[in-house]
């Protein structure tokens, strides 16, 4: 592997994360395993914190202050003050939500490979002070993947569900590989092995989707005992309508705990690969480790969770 724009020299990464094996079912194993073990304090870091800000935009949206309203109803009756309050607006809660959105994400990322200067694995309230450290780095890369995805879902489906998969490694490179173009990286990466990450990816939805489709059936029934609707498509309207909404988008953390492992495991996996092609490039940053053990080991001189508690 010969030094390029999109594989820059020096860079590193625990590769503790990575599955023993390079298959689906050992993957499977590790992002389970590693739900088990971090899963409550991820759900904590991440979950939460990219949860309530498009919680608080539902029960806005509830109130009749809808962003994504603002824009087309100017553009219909042509005021271009309107219009031009309505981009701002957009921007505004654009940038806030990718702000949150990131510390939770940056936050999540290293409470599964960070460790304090003892070895020990990193607490929610160092997750949370990683997470604002990065933001200078890892906002401006967030907003612009985000308005990748919005361009590419507006033109058609496929192309924002591509830019999807391409780009949903970005942030790894921004927090691991200074230097690096993240969404050169990102591309690389999950062409690298496209039909594997593919796989994984498709894992990941499967379950979200089940997961979310299991949370809209429980709260659709929850309106229609408190309601007398179920909340669901045109039915769902009013404040009482965007409350049930916001409790039903915290409830959903999880499933952003399980994206940020999912991704996580994914990204030490190919890294992992990277470094077997060239050792010295991709060499794990010494001292930094990861206090999951699942599928790949206890880390050499440092106590598993069950020693730590004896």
């Amino acid at each position: 592997m010969t030094a390029d724009a999109t594989t820059p020299a020096g860079s590193s990464f625990p590769f503790v994360l990575a599955p023993s094996a390079p298959t689906l079912r050992s993957w499977c194993a590790t992002v389970r395993d590693v739900l088990r073990s971090e899963g409550r304090r991820l759900v904590l870091v991440t979950g939460l914190v990219v949860a309530l800000p498009l919680a608080l935009v539902e029960l806005a949206r509830s109130a009749g202050y809808s962003v994504g309203t603002l824009l087309p109803d100017a553009l219909a009756i042509g005021d271009a003050t309107g219009v031009l309050v309505a981009i701002a607006v957009s921007a505004a809660v654009l940038v806030v939500v990718c702000t949150v959105a990131a510390v939770g994400w940056a936050g999540g990322i290293h409470l599964l490979t960070g460790s304090d200067t003892a070895g020990k694995p990193v607490g929610v309230k160092d997750a949370f002070r990683h997470g604002l450290g990065r933001l200078p780095s890892l906002v401006p890369w967030t907003l612009g993947v985000a308005v990748l995805l919005v361009a590419g879902l507006a033109a058609f489906v496929v192309p924002g569900l591509y830019v999807l998969f391409a780009l949903s490694l970005f942030s790894f490179p921004v927090l691991f590989e200074p230097g690096a173009n993240p969404l050169r990286r990102s591309f690389a990466l999950t062409h690298t092995r496209g039909a594997g990450v593919l796989a994984r990816f498709g894992v990941l939805a499967v379950v979200a989707v089940v997961f979310e489709s299991a949370l809209s059936l429980f709260f659709a029934g929850v309106s229609w005992v408190l309601l007398g609707r179920t909340g669901l498509g045109a039915s769902g309207h009013g404040l009482s309508d965007g409350v049930i909404d916001a409790v039903h988008t915290v409830v959903g953390a999880p499933v952003w705990a399980l994206l940020v492992t999912g991704l996580t495991v994914t990204y030490a996996e190919l890294r992992a690969q990277e470094s077997e092609k060239d050792p010295e490039r991709n060499a794990p940053t010494a001292g930094r480790g990861s206090p999951l053990t699942a599928a790949t080991g206890p880390v050499p001189g440092r106590p598993t969770r069950t020693e730590e508690r004896t």
